[in-house]
C-alpha cells in the first residue's frame, strides 16, 4: 500500500513536534493546538488522521514497536540470537537516531506509559516470533521475550540515568551475558 507523500510529511512533522514538546511539557499538558502549531500543520489535518493526542501517541508507540521488532526479529531469530552483538548494535543505532527523546521516554516518570506501551507491543511480537522459530509453548515464548526486553530496557535505564558506570562495550557485554544465560534454558 502506497502512502501519500503529504501524509508522510504530516506524520513526520507531528512526531518531531511531539518529541520537541515532550521535553518541555508533561504529557497531559500538550494540546492538539500546540502540537499542530509547532508542527506547522492545520488542526483539521490532525483530526483527519487522529481522534486525539492519545490516538496519535498510540499510533506513534505502535510504529516505534514495529521498528524495534524489525531490528529484533526481522531476520532469522536463530542468527540474531547467535550473534547478539549485532542485535545490540542495531538497537543502539536505532536509539541514537533520536537519543534525547528516547532517553527521556525511558527515564521520565511522566512518559513511562509510552515506554511501557512500546515494551508490551515489542514483547508480544517478539514472543510470537520466538514461538514460531523455536517451537516452544506460548507461555515460554512470552516469558523469554519479556525477560529479554525488560532486562534490556532496565539496563538501558540504569545506563542512561548514570546509575551504572560502564563503557559502552562493558554495558554490551553484561547485557548480552544476562540475556543469553536467561534465554538458554528456554530455547535449547
Amino acid at each position: 500500500m502506497k502512502i501519500d507523500k503529504r501524509v508522510q510529511r504530516t506524520n513526520q512533522a507531528l512526531k518531531k513536534s511531539f518529541r520537541d514538546l515532550s521535553k518541555i511539557h508533561k504529557y497531559r499538558d500538550i494540546t492538539v493546538k500546540e502540537l499542530t502549531d509547532n508542527a506547522k500543520i492545520n488542526r483539521k489535518t490532525f483530526y483527519l488522521h487522529y481522534d486525539s493526542i492519545d490516538d496519535f501517541v498510540n499510533t506513534f508507540a505502535g510504529e516505534l514497536a514495529d521498528q524495534l521488532l524489525e531490528i529484533i526479529a526481522g531476520k532469522s531469530l536463530h542468527d540474531t540470537l547467535t550473534h547478539p552483538a549485532d542485535l545490540f548494535d542495531g538497537i543502539v543505532d536505532y536509539f541514537e537516531q533520536s537519543r534525547d527523546f528516547y532517553s527521556f521516554v525511558l527515564t521520565s516518570d511522566d512518559y513511562s506509559f509510552l515506554s511501557r506501551k512500546v515494551e508490551r507491543l515489542v514483547c508480544d511480537g517478539f514472543a510470537s516470533a520466538l514461538k514460531e522459530s523455536f517451537n516452544i509453548t506460548q507461555i515460554d515464548a512470552y516469558i523469554s521475550a519479556s525477560f529479554m526486553i525488560r532486562n534490556t530496557l532496565m539496563l538501558f535505564r540504569l545506563y542512561e540515568k548514570g546509575q551504572v558506570q560502564l563503557t559502552k562495550e562493558e554495558f554490551k557485554d553484561r547485557l548480552i551475558r544476562l540475556n543469553q544465560s536467561g534465554l538458554k534454558t528456554f530455547l535449547n
